[in-house]
């Protein structure tokens, strides 16, 4: 809405005609100021109220019998969505690739006029519970897509479905085609969350961290350090992102960053990692549990197309390595997070001081 202004102050009127008073514009300005204060009052109210009540569903109660037979349905309606699911996937990877790139593109001018869409941003929201991303970089995303598919395989992480990756006919552009997943990034939300939510979303992310650390690593076991398909690897956090890589030991990656030899750029496991996982690829929503409480859950890990396999403390700097885009409080919960899993304090502080001495490019 745009309100015509005079000096200092917005020009209010009645565009309804009935005659309701106006608001004071000297009002707005010290809305403004108490805005944050309003909006903590409201959520410790609310707070208050979901920890001190039980308040049971209306609907279907988790210990009465009709959920626990509704239960086997559920299942059986799952494993059969997720049979249909597979085969229409199946079928549609087989048509020609000029049909399927047709068809993105068609679907990405859709989703632009619906959803929207930023020039800076390849990813696009499409209809259908769709989400495309679309650039030059065919083995980024071929990367990305196998990333998703190996998390899905081998973990319980909410990761985007992978549907397909094409290369154009008559260009250069790439086509990853994924699913939704449900959610508001951390980062925008982090607010809302009271000190217990937060506690047990760290818990979440902690095991969910855990088991990316599982996924074994099947391809080139010639190479320690390279992407998800064995290849070089790709990280902003190292020369632009260009591919780098891949490598025999840690000691022949750490060769690319600065102060290679401290002690603790060596001696590390190698584990999968997502590589990229700040507070603007971590997903979350509000969910209602059976006793009608709300909690915040992790909903949605996005981005994985600098996955691979990387000495165990990339995962934790790497998720701080624009912490100052972040509040205080989401940075302190990433150190909370990540000590949970080992103390990578000194590796910490010799990748901080890395960056300040410019070593990202």
């Amino acid at each position: 809405m745009r309100l015509d202004i005079k000096g200092r102050f917005p020009l209010l009127g009645d565009h309804s005609r009935s005659n309701i008073e106006k608001v004071d514009a000297r009002f707005l300005g010290t809305h403004a100021r108490l805005s944050p204060s309003i909006h903590w009052i409201g959520l410790s109210r609310e707070y208050a109220l979901n920890e001190s009540s039980q308040v049971y569903s209306t609907s279907i109660r988790s210990n009465g019998p009709a959920y626990s037979m509704l239960q086997p349905a559920r299942r059986v309606f799952s494993s059969l969505k997720e049979i249909l699911t597979r085969t229409c996937i199946a079928i549609w990877v087989k048509f020609p690739r000029r049909v399927r790139v047709g068809t993105y593109k068609l679907l990405r001018m859709i989703g632009c006029r619906i959803y929207g869409s930023h020039p800076m941003n390849p990813t696009q929201r499409l209809p259908f519970g769709l989400y495309l991303k679309n650039r030059r970089d065919f083995d980024l995303f071929h990367n990305e897509f196998n990333a998703m598919k190996m998390v899905r395989q081998y973990t319980t992480v909410p990761a985007p479905r992978p549907i397909d990756v094409v290369r154009g006919e008559t260009d250069e552009n790439a086509y990853l085609l994924m699913s939704r997943v449900p959610g508001v990034p951390f980062a925008l939300c982090d607010d809302m969350l009271s000190d217990r939510d937060l506690t047990g979303f760290r818990s979440q992310m902690q095991d969910l961290v855990s088991q990316l650390r599982a996924i074994p690593k099947l391809g080139s076991p010639e190479f320690a350090i390279c992407n998800t398909l064995g290849g070089a690897c790709r990280d902003t956090r190292v020369q632009f992102g260009d591919p780098i890589g891949p490598f025999v030991d840690e000691a022949a990656f750490s060769q690319l960053l600065r102060n290679p030899d401290e002690p603790s750029r060596r001696g590390h496991s190698i584990l999968f990692t997502h590589a990229d996982l700040n507070a603007r690829n971590i997903l979350v929503d509000r969910v209602t549990q059976s006793d009608g409480t709300k909690v915040w859950e992790v909903t949605g890990i996005v981005d994985w197309e600098f996955a691979g396999y990387y000495p165990e403390y990339w995962e934790y700097t790497k998720s701080l390595f624009e912490g100052f885009r972040y509040s205080e409080r989401i940075r302190d919960m990433l150190h909370e997070l990540f000590r949970g899993l080992g103390d990578y304090s000194k590796e910490f502080e010799v990748e901080n001081r890395s960056w300040e001495q410019g070593d990202y490019v």
